[in-house]
This record gives structure tokens, sequence and C-alpha cells, in this order.
């Protein structure tokens, strides 16, 4: 029973690292807490913590608490790990398996190269055009954007992601000032489309289904996650602008 509390921890804790809403890592939980042979299955999820509790049939009672400090976006991983507390609870997949696969997730990362960085810029390239932008404009705006994840990647891990945002966002207005005054184009547009590699799209997505699931503590936190970091990208744009001016 020891070895499947364990489990039941590790693929919550997956879920919250990876940026699941609460009611998923709840409802996971509960799946996979019923399939493993416990009678009773209590937990509660918050962005930086999970607590579990499970009743055995002997009536032994296993409390879990797992702070969660660093987190990522990784839609990947929360669909795996979805799939596979699924068919643990369909008894298509054993203890052993699931423990093995959810060992795997925990090793691997979300890519962190250049098909990211490519990625991201043919992101950053749409949205110029989406905001207007002509064929110099997007393509300015791929490229730098794909340079702002290049410099965000290498500052994971070290600053939080507050200064990540700012630092990015000042990258991308510095470097695309600077080639404004050589090159003719629109700066505003193709900055908007630059720095939106930085937008916590999947924070505020997030943040919203917990408020509309009744998860008020994980849904306020979140938003303000979300607004903290879009705050911190304006405050990088206009600091570059009000010395470069644009």
């Amino acid at each position: 029973m020891e070895e499947r509390v364990g489990l039941i921890l590790t693929a919550g804790e997956l879920l919250l690292t990876c940026g699941a809403e609460m009611a998923r890592v709840e409802d996971t939980i509960e799946r996979m807490g019923c399939a493993a042979g416990f009678t009773q299955v209590e937990s509660y999820a918050t962005p930086t913590g999970l607590f579990i509790s499970l009743h055995d049939p002997a009536g032994r009672v296993y409390t879990r608490v797992k702070r969660i400090r660093e987190g990522r976006n990784d839609i990947a991983t929360i669909a795996a790990v979805n799939a596979l507390s699924r068919a643990f609870s369909a008894k298509q997949m054993g203890v052993d398996e699931v423990r093995s696969a959810l060992e795997g997730l925990q090793q691997d990362r979300a890519p962190d190269g250049l098909a990211r960085q490519l990625i991201g810029g043919g992101g950053a390239l749409a949205f110029a055009v989406m905001f207007g932008g002509g064929w110099r404009e997007a393509v300015l705006a791929g490229m730098v954007g794909a340079l702002v994840l290049m410099v965000v990647s290498r500052l994971e891990g070290r600053f939080p992601k507050v200064l990540q945002a700012a630092a990015g966002a000042m990258v991308a207005s510095a470097v695309i000032t600077g080639i404004s005054r050589i090159w003719e184009f629109n700066a505003n547009v193709t900055i908007l489309g630059a720095v939106m590699v930085l937008a916590p799209g999947m924070v505020m997505t997030t943040a919203i289904r917990d408020l509309l699931g009744g998860e008020l503590v994980s849904g306020l936190s979140r938003s303000a996650e979300a607004l903290v970091i879009a705050v911190a990208i304006a405050v990088g744009v206009a600091v570059v602008l009000s010395l470069g001016g644009v």
C-alpha cells in the first residue's frame, strides 16, 4: 500500500508541475486511489502544494504532503498522465507498469532546443501578421521571438518567471529598436509579435478553468501570476522604449 501511495502522489505531482487544473489533479488522485484498493480518498491541490489522505480496508490512513516549488507548461505530459490514470482505473495497466511510465515522464522534459525556438518564432511571426504587420515585421518578429526563447531558456531554474519575462521583453525591444534605426518597418507591431511568446496563455486559461470549477484559491493565485507576468512584459518593453524611443 505504501508503494501505491507513492504512485498516486507521483501522478498528482506531475500534473501540478506541468500546469494542470486542480479539478483534473484531484480527479486523477481519486480515480487512482480507488483503483489501487483504498476505500476513501481525499485530496486537496493548490498550485504550490498537494495534500492527500488515503484510507485502506484495514483502517490505516496514509497522509502525504508534497510541496511544489517549480513548474512548467507541458500539455503532453498532462495528457500522458491522464491516459495512464484512466488505464490504471480500468485495470488495463498494473502498478509496476504505471510506475515505470511515470518515472519516464519525470525524466522527460518539454522540448527546449532548436525545435522549441523555431515553433515559438513561428508563433511570433503569426502574431505579427495578426496585428497588421507586413512581411518585414513578420520575419523580424519570428527571428526575435526565437531569440527571446533562447534567452529565457538560459534563465529558467535560476530566476523567477517574472524576471524571465521582463528580461525577454527587454531583449526583444532592444533588438527591434536597434534594427529599426537602420531598416524601415513598423517596430511597434514587431515588438508586439515578438513578446507574445512570453505571454502566460496557459496560466490564464487554467486560472479561468479553476475559477469556473469553484477552485477559488488556485484560480485567484494563477490569475495573479498571469497578471504579474503580463505587467513584467510591459515593464520590460517600456524600459527599453523609454531609453531608445520608438
